[in-house]
């Protein structure tokens, strides 16, 4: 009976930005609300923990690269832009099959290349009884601990967590697998889920 348990566990990883990395798309949040027409930039402010659709809203546009990938700096597969991912073409056509479901996908030219940000929409359900809140001076700032529910990683490859805040992304092995088999660079993979680096 362990055997079975063990064998329905899914691992789950945060996803952390390559040490010493950039921002790839020379792209700031006044843009993104200038393309999505959110003149008070209410919506980009919000989206991250509502999970509003953006993909209606938005027209496939073009910015430049950013100055350190201009410069000769290798442009990752997979990379942050904000609270979402930033995918090469390349890397769409790996994980777009897998992350339909769980997101949207917007077109951007960014400089010669076609990438999309990738818009995760789900939060996984913390297991409350092992994920234990971090406080400093009576405030609430964190996860000393954080577990996600079983049952609610299924279906979701990455998603986010409330109790985290919307500026963490996590993975399952399904993303994990297709990365590391096509060689993607670009992010890490921590086991550390609680973790601020």
């Amino acid at each position: 009976m362990e055997d079975e348990v063990m064998e329905k566990t899914i691992t789950v990883y945060r996803l952390k930005p390559v040490a010493n990395s950039y921002e790839v798309p020379e792209l700031d949040l006044f843009g993104f609300a200038d393309i999505l027409g959110d003149d008070d930039l209410s919506l980009v402010r919000r989206q991250p923990r509502t999970n509003e659709s953006l993909l209606d809203k938005w027209t496939p546009s073009r910015c430049e690269l950013a100055p350190e990938y201009q410069q000769g700096l290798t442009v990752p597969d997979v990379s942050f832009w904000g609270s979402y991912l930033l995918l090469s073409e390349e890397a769409y056509n790996a994980f777009k099959t897998l992350l339909v479901d769980v997101g949207e996908f917007l077109a951007l030219q960014v400089g010669y290349m076609q990438m999309y940000i990738f818009v995760p929409l789900h939060f996984a359900q913390e297991d409350t009884s092992k994920t234990l809140r971090h406080y400093e001076d009576g405030f609430e700032c964190g996860v000393e601990t954080l577990v996600f529910e079983q049952s609610s990683l299924a279906d979701k490859p990455v998603f986010k967590s409330e109790m985290y805040g919307t500026h963490g992304l996590f993975v399952t092995d399904k993303f994990k697998v297709i990365y590391v088999k096509h060689n993607f660079t670009g992010v890490e993979f921590d086991e550390h889920l609680a973790g601020i680096f």
